[in-house]
């Protein structure tokens, strides 16, 4: 029952992105309206700024919602235990958050 509640751990995980990438790739206000969007000073300078950065956050939001599809179904194929699939679960979702804040600032700065 524990593993899993922590593969549905994974599933939240990769529907709230999936959400988010929707969101932030289609559902984005237009600049210069910042109420819905990835938030940034740089990213909020102009329009194309804007619209690429939400863009970028979208596809990566995308990419790590499969990413931990795939891994829960990897994990649970293999029958990872609980301490594994834990730690692999805080280290998947801090790569993701941290390249979805940080990427989109770094690509749109070029």
């Amino acid at each position: 029952m524990g593993k899993l509640v922590l593969f549905l751990l994974y599933v939240v995980f990769a529907l709230i992105l999936g959400g988010l990438s929707v969101v932030l790739k289609k559902k984005h206000t237009q600049f210069p309206d910042f109420r819905v969007g990835y938030h940034n000073k740089k990213i909020m300078e102009n329009k194309e700024n804007w619209d690429y950065a939400n863009s970028v956050a979208g596809n990566l939001c995308a990419l790590f919602a499969v990413i931990g599809i795939i891994v829960s179904v990897i994990l649970f194929l293999f029958q990872a235990n609980i301490n594994t699939t834990i730690i692999i679960f805080f280290i998947y979702s801090i790569i993701a958050i941290l390249a979805i804040l940080v990427l989109p600032v770094q690509l749109s700065k070029k």
